[in-house]
């Protein structure tokens, strides 16, 4: 009986030390910050003009990133930040062709992740997957438009703040996934400036448009994010 209490005690004691030092040398915050650059393409049902053709735009981001070291290889991450999603509509009618329309979205946006990590004590690379929720915060339109006469078609320029409707669904939700790099100038298991390189991909599982009272047309944006960041751990 008293060596299974002792073998017991044995495991217990070496449980905790291999948590103790797991968390003396990984258990580590990280704070910062990152910016860079998107593309988002709209996905739209086939209850659309059929005249529309739609077009990924560029657009920036940037954000504030907080990450929670668990294990070597495993951190939670979290973002918070603004990201404006933007792309073009054309027209396909032959009389209509230099009509079209950008749409420019603000979203206030905070993706939290699992971040897989792999690689040495400076340079890793990451995998991170996960879900975000977004708040619809302005929307801005510019393009071309036009007006018709008995025998003419004019156009005019046009830039504008859109007001939101009731047909907009401003809470947005879906999945994030994405690879990076990292180089931590002191090594990962020491309090050190770091910088990273993230690829990021936005999947809209809510579409933000909610619709007409008897026809459905959603519409789901997806966005791809390169951003540079810059951190520290402590």
């Amino acid at each position: 009986m008293k060596k299974n209490y002792l073998k017991i005690i044995a495991v217990v004691l070496l449980c905790w030390t291999a948590v103790e030092a797991n968390a003396q040398m990984n258990s580590r915050w990280t704070i910062g910050v990152k910016g860079g650059w998107n593309w988002t393409e709209i996905d739209r049902s086939n209850l659309g003009r059929i005249d529309d053709t739609y077009s990924p735009l560029g657009n920036y981001d940037g954000s504030l990133q907080a990450r929670y070291q668990l294990t070597d290889w495993l951190a939670v991450r979290a973002d918070l930040g603004i990201i404006s999603r933007s792309f073009r509509m054309d027209r396909n009618i032959h009389h209509l062709d230099p009509v079209y329309t950008k749409y420019t979205n603000d979203y206030l946006m905070l993706p939290l992740m699992a971040d897989f990590s792999f690689g040495g004590k400076k340079l890793r690379g990451h995998a991170f997957c996960g879900g975000f929720g977004s708040y619809w915060l302005s929307a801005h339109l510019e393009g071309k438009t036009y007006w018709m006469t008995d025998y003419y078609v004019y156009f005019d320029d046009f830039k504008e703040v859109r007001e939101f409707n009731s047909e907009d669904q401003r809470f947005i939700a879906g999945a994030v996934g994405g690879l990076g790099l990292s180089y931590a100038f002191f090594g990962s298991n020491e309090a050190s400036p770091i910088i990273s390189l993230d690829a990021l991909y936005y999947y809209d599982l809510v579409s933000h448009h909610k619709g007409y009272a008897h026809l459905s047309d959603p519409r789901y944006m997806n966005t791809l994010s390169i951003t540079l960041g810059i951190s520290c751990s402590f």
